[in-house]
């Protein structure tokens, strides 16, 4: 996304700095001379220079990445649609002794299988002929238990939507031996339906909406909620997966027939609330706690989806305006004193200032009396109108002006046609010769499963890997299945065999893995879409070119980075400056493509024209010189690459909406870097360079987790400011006295337009108080044309505004 035109054009506008405005800001702090180090996260294949071995296997990749054959260990390929009460059956080639009871097996229902999430389960242990033989099944009704498996008064699993066993011991060592990492075995439960993949739409606007696929033969489907009620309506967290669903049971709230859900008041409005036509107050209304689907054909029933939890959507969901911050129907006196921001208070309970955005366009002046002025607040569904006493039409142009620099969406994220849970016809063992549909409880599963994943993966360890001329460099990858993805989808390959990778045979690891590749490889170009095929242990993927065109692309992206390098990196320059001779070179010589922005949001952002598709990858920017933030982001990557500066991309979103953006490395710290939000993009130089969290959420960015494996992503986290811009050329300060100061030691210097950051909680009106008083003592001729805007906690104050029309 973009901030449009924020500043420069900014100031056509504004605000003429011989009265005060209204409104509220907030604050916080960008470049380094320190050294950038590696990463701890960094790829393991960038020791040197030459792709990777055009003859490799699989197994090769394996190897390269852990080289102790001992640590070769393939896991045990999921099991689907087990019955409720299936007993799991584990034979070892050992006596595990006494130390290992209670240690052995367990059951949970998060992929990371912590204690939290550990599912009740009755536990045996034998010896049989001198080896341990340990069972475990389910204890009572399991976890998010259906009404009707209470009443079958039988235990059972459950209604989660997958499960994890947790095995801690190696099953063929000949003595006990506890493994280095456990072995985590996805399990699902037979349905009587297929089970929804349930996920959470959120409307540029704010606005949350459940969907899912439509199931073959269902012929409505049932909506589920759990959360805490509380008197204050805040959005508490509840004990989901990563605590075992302890004291869950979510409630059916609704039975519809289509396969989208947003009336969570019941009221038919969608979670509005809805004054009139011309004001909504409220918004997700009631949204709060986790949901789930359920699918329906007469008296059967599916699985419960995936949860979409609303506690980790909460800064994306806005909910309100508290009533002592309501600008609506309020009466201002003129134009200057209308607020540019209103807290927003979100589900759960937090606030942040969001921009008011005025319809010019609507007004109508009044030859008497005040005149009505719609609004409507950035990013939200919330709007209402406001009243000015004295209006002038001047008054609209410069305010119309003063509002180009709205927030935008910037990218269309993948398509994952992927099931959560695979459809009750996937067959608990998938050997591929029909027969592997396991019928007997216990032991034979485990043992056949156990069986089938050795042939399964000893036959994909076979498969040659496609071979390219990439460097190794340029690959980023952190595993054997990380390189294996990243290398078939550069080439383009559109079916990829996942049969090597026991771990990625479940949709929770797949995407995680698949979003990471795909977003840490500039070089994967068109990545459209995807979906895996349970029974075919295969990858099927979508591209928005031919692989002859997509790699033919590639070269192009290469050669053109190499002529960049060539010009602006210099012989003997530090990381630092390499990183700003990037930064610069894109703002300098690269544009955002408005275009693509406004096709995107025409479609929602679930797909784009064909004729804007290299907009949103690499090719854009670096060969074309036009694109959005996604293309910035990869390219700015892709240099940073190629000259040893260790970056990756991050996704999030910018006030509310998709964002992708930046992190670089220097000493321990991961700071924020946005190429896409320069000063040709924006009016501020340097808007979120080197910054820490802090000052990136001060900006309304908020990172995602799409962008790295989940269990590593708190080793980005960035606290220190030491290397942000603002900080290190003297421009940030903490007071009105210091503003003032240092406003005037620029302009003394000639400076037409200046950019400071202003910690704390200073007011609109008083900035632009001492904005006024010093041009006045400046240069009072140049006070008429001046104008000042702010975002967050950044003030640009620019001499001559009017010139820039």
């Amino acid at each position: 996304m973009k901030v449009k035109q924020m500043a420069i054009l900014l100031l056509i506008m504004c605000v003429i700095l011989t009265g005060c405005m209204g409104g509220s800001k907030e604050g916080s702090p960008a470049p380094s001379s320190s050294p950038a180090t590696t990463a701890t996260a960094e790829t393991k294949n960038t020791s040197g220079n030459p792709p990777p071995e055009a003859s490799q296997t699989v197994y090769d990749l394996k190897h390269k990445y852990d080289s102790d054959e001992a640590d070769h260990n393939p896991g045990i390929m999921p099991m689907y649609n087990v019955e409720q009460d299936m007993e799991f059956i584990f034979r070892f080639n050992t006596d595990l002794g006494s130390e290992a009871i209670g240690k052995t097996l367990s059951v949970h229902t998060d992929i990371e299988a912590l204690p939290e999430s550990k599912v009740a389960t009755l536990e045996d242990s034998q010896l049989v002929d001198g080896k341990s033989v340990y069972s475990i099944k389910p204890l009572g009704f399991g976890v998010l238990p259906s009404d009707s498996l209470r009443a079958t008064g039988d235990s059972s699993w459950g209604n989660a939507p997958v499960y994890y066993i947790r095995l801690n011991y190696d099953l063929d060592a000949k003595s006990p031996t506890l493994l280095k990492q456990p072995v985590i075995i996805p399990f699902t439960v037979k349905s009587d339906l297929p089970t929804p993949t349930l996920q959470a739409d959120i409307s540029p606007d704010g606005r949350l909406t459940l969907v899912w696929n439509e199931v073959p033969g269902a012929e409505s489907y049932n909506i589920y909620s759990a959360s805490h009620i509380t008197m204050e309506n805040i959005n508490e967290p509840l004990s989901g997966a990563e605590q075992g669903y302890a004291d869950q049971r979510p409630l059916k709230i609704a039975t519809v027939q289509g396969n989208a859900y947003n009336d969570f008041m019941k009221d038919g409005r969608g979670a509005l609330g809805i004054v009139d036509e011309t004001i909504t107050s409220v918004q997700n209304n009631n949204v709060q706690g986790e949901y789930y689907v359920t699918a329906v054909q007469g008296d059967k029933e599916s699985r419960f989806s995936r949860s979409v939890d609303t506690v980790a959507l909460s800064k994306r969901l806005p909910r309100t305006v508290a009533p002592e911050d309501n600008i609506n129907l309020k009466l201002y006196k003129n134009a200057k004193e209308l607020p540019k921001t209103v807290p927003v208070q979100f589900i759960d309970g937090s606030k942040a200032s969001v921009t008011v955005m005025y319809d010019t366009g609507a007004v109508t002046l009044k030859a008497s009396g005040p005149t009505d002025v719609p609004y409507t607040i950035q990013g939200t569904a919330l709007k209402g109108y406001v009243q000015v006493t004295q209006l002038t039409e001047a008054d609209i142009t410069s305010l119309a002006a003063a509002q180009s620099n709205k927030a935008n969406p910037g990218y269309v994220e993948p398509q994952n046609d992927t099931d959560y849970v695979p459809a009750p016809d996937v067959p608990t063992i998938i050997d591929n010769n029909n027969n592997g549909n396991a019928s007997e409880p216990g032991d034979n599963v485990i043992e056949q499963q156990k069986e089938n994943t050795k042939s399964k993966v000893e036959e994909g360890n076979k498969q040659a890997v496609p071979g390219t001329t990439i460097r190794a460099d340029l690959i980023h990858a952190d595993s054997a299945l990380e390189e294996y993805l990243a290398l078939t989808l550069m080439n383009g390959d559109t079916e990829i065999s996942l049969q090597a990778f026991p771990e990625a045979q479940n949709a929770r690891t797949l995407v995680d893995v698949i979003e990471k590749v795909v977003y840490q490889n500039p070089l994967i170009l068109g990545f459209r879409g995807y979906g895996y095929d349970y029974e075919k242990l295969t990858l099927n993927v979508k591209y928005d070119d031919s692989a002859e065109i997509i790699r033919s692309k590639q070269k192009e992206i290469l050669a053109e980075a190499d002529k960049v390098i060539a010009a602006v990196i210099k012989e003997g320059m530090s990381a630092d400056e390499k990183q700003m001779a990037i930064y610069d070179y894109l703002n300098d010589n690269t544009a955002y493509d408005d275009a693509a922005l406004e096709n995107a949001m025409e479609q929602e952002f679930k797909t784009v024209d064909s004729k804007y598709n290299d907009s949103f990858n690499t090719y854009g920017i670096l060969v074309k010189k036009v694109g959005v933030c996604m293309s910035y982001a990869h390219t700015f990557q892709l240099l940073s690459d190629l000259v040893q500066v260790p970056s990756m991309v991050v996704t999030g979103t910018m006030s509310g909406v998709n964002h992708a953006w930046n992190k670089v490395k220097i000493g321990d710290e991961w700071v924020n870097v946005d190429p896409t939000n320069n000063a040709t993009n924006t009016g501020l130089p340097y808007l979120l360079y080197n910054s820490n969290d802090a000052t990136a959420s001060d900006v309304e960015y908020v990172m995602d987790k799409a962008y790295w494996l989940d269990h590593e992503l708190p080793q980005f986290k960035a606290t220190s400011n030491a290397y942000d811009y603002y900080v290190t050329q003297g421009l940030e300060v903490d007071s009105l006295e210091a503003y003032k100061t240092k406003l005037a030691e620029q302009l003394k210097k000639g400076e037409t337009l200046v950019v400071l950051r202003v910690l704390g909680n200073t007011d609109s009106s008083e900035l632009m108080q001492k904005t006024a008083e010093v041009i006045k003592q400046h240069d009072a001729a140049k006070l008429d044309s001046a104008g000042m805007v702010e975002l967050g906690s950044y003030v640009a104050v620019q001499l001559d505004a009017a010139a820039g029309q």
